[in-house]
């Protein structure tokens, strides 16, 4: 257990600074741009990101899982990944962005270059932070990435109209900056790993074993891309640019308490997948009420200074962030505590389980998003997606304890034997 504790320490201080720096880039977006043009920013991110879930197969997932247990080489994946990102540069060209219902916005008139770099940019990143994480290297991924965030936020302080920095460019910098930061990471990989050099392709049994693991996967994270996005199309469509800048915030904001568990799903994805499912599945109960307790006290401290404080960081613009985001809590501590099942039954190749999770999830928020948002908009969009968020948490946890019999308690309260737990990882991580 100290050497998960020391993967998992490793990996907190470069998330929670990638995760930081990018919390103050998107705040200091939101109050440059207010929340008009910010809500089209990045509800075009939003559309963008399902183009990559789609072209990307979920090959990252892939790629940590056959890296991890080493049933595929380093090399074939690597390429394979290659293979995927110039198919989907064709792919790009070919339709040429004709869907311009879907993605043309109040942005300039570089949207169709914006969302190429976006889309072939992500796929680097993705692809390539893959292999780091296989090989348990949470650092280089995190450093790079919050590097570019901080070389975008000087920037903005730099915009001016009269110069040849103004709000149309930066927002071209900002969507291409993702391609400099996968070149980047694409670059010192290759530097660090003589394996991958080698050029060499998937045989047949592999390319097998890659498609009865991908089909599953993808489809598991194409449904919960919709479960947690597609409420943007509803609010889009029914509320105005500013209840979708605001709505659009608060998604955002509500990311942020997804760091901590992302952390730990970072670091037991490739441990599970690597054979030590036994111990992974010792400390869940520990990680879940974790992450419960953290979360609780913070929204309670929202709930305190929200109305105020949301207005003040964001701008007077986001002045309806506040009763949105209550809605939100219930779901987003729901959501914060799956990320340790979902990682665990993918690692131990049951991603059968998130599948029809996220199955049950997607039938509330559909159904609920069609019948309740065009009647409370904004607000009624965070209770459907709040409501589908506790659904897909109590179906995990059930499958979890039907093969694991614990007490229901063990997830929801923390302990004072956890205090002590916490207290010797400090000490072994010093």
């Amino acid at each position: 257990m100290g050497s998960i504790a020391k993967l998992f320490t490793q990996n907190l201080l470069w998330r929670v600074c990638y995760y930081l720096t990018n919390f103050i880039l998107t705040l200091f977006i939101a109050r440059h741009f207010q929340a008009t043009l910010s809500g089209d920013v990045f509800y075009l991110i939003n559309n963008c990101s399902f183009v990559v879930l789609v072209l990307s197969l979920s090959f990252e997932a892939a790629i940590v899982y056959f890296d991890s247990n080493k049933e595929i080489g380093s090399n074939k994946l690597f390429y394979t990944a290659i293979i995927l990102i110039l198919s989907s540069v064709f792919i790009l060209i070919a339709i040429n962005f004709c869907a311009d219902c879907f993605f043309s916005y109040n942005l300039g008139n570089q949207v169709n270059q914006n969302i190429f770099h976006f889309v072939i940019g992500n796929l680097l990143c993705i692809f390539m932070s893959g292999f780091y994480f296989a090989r348990k290297n949470f650092k280089t991924p995190n450093w790079v990435a919050s590097l570019m965030n901080g070389v975008l936020l000087l920037l903005l302080f730099f915009i001016n109209d009269n110069n040849w920095l103004n709000n149309n460019r930066f927002i071209s910098l900002y969507f291409f900056s993702f391609v400099i930061h996968g070149i980047i990471l694409m670059v010192l990989l290759l530097k660090s790993s003589s394996e991958i050099k080698r050029v060499s392709f998937l045989n047949k049994n592999e390319g097998s074993k890659l498609y009865q693991y991908l089909s599953l996967v993808f489809l598991s994270n194409l449904i919960t891309f919709f479960c947690y996005r597609m409420d943007y199309w509803f609010v889009k469509h029914y509320c105005n640019s500013i209840e979708l800048g605001n709505y659009i915030q608060v998604s955002k904001l509500v990311q942020l308490f997804f760091v901590l568990p992302s952390i730990l799903a970072t670091v037991l994805f490739p441990l599970t997948s690597g054979g030590e499912k036994e111990k992974i599945k010792s400390i869940l109960p520990l990680i879940t009420r974790t992450v419960f307790f953290i979360y609780s006290l913070f929204s309670i401290g929202l709930i305190i200074i929200g109305k105020w404080a949301f207005p003040f960081m964001f701008g007077e613009s986001f002045d309806l962030m506040y009763r949105c985001f209550l809605f939100y809590i219930p779901g987003m501590i729901s959501f914060s505590g799956l990320y340790a099942f979902t990682s665990f039954f993918s690692g131990n190749n049951k991603v059968i389980v998130n599948l029809k999770g996220c199955a049950l999830a997607l039938i509330i928020a559909l159904v609920g998003n069609v019948v309740i948002i065009p009647r409370f908009g904004i607000y009624g969009a965070a209770s459907v997606s709040s409501l589908s968020y506790l659904v897909y948490f109590i179906f995990v946890l059930y499958c979890f304890l039907k093969e694991n019999p614990l007490a229901v308690s063990d997830f929801f309260i923390f302990k004072k034997s956890d205090w002590n737990y916490y207290k010797s990882i400090f000490k072994f991580t010093r």
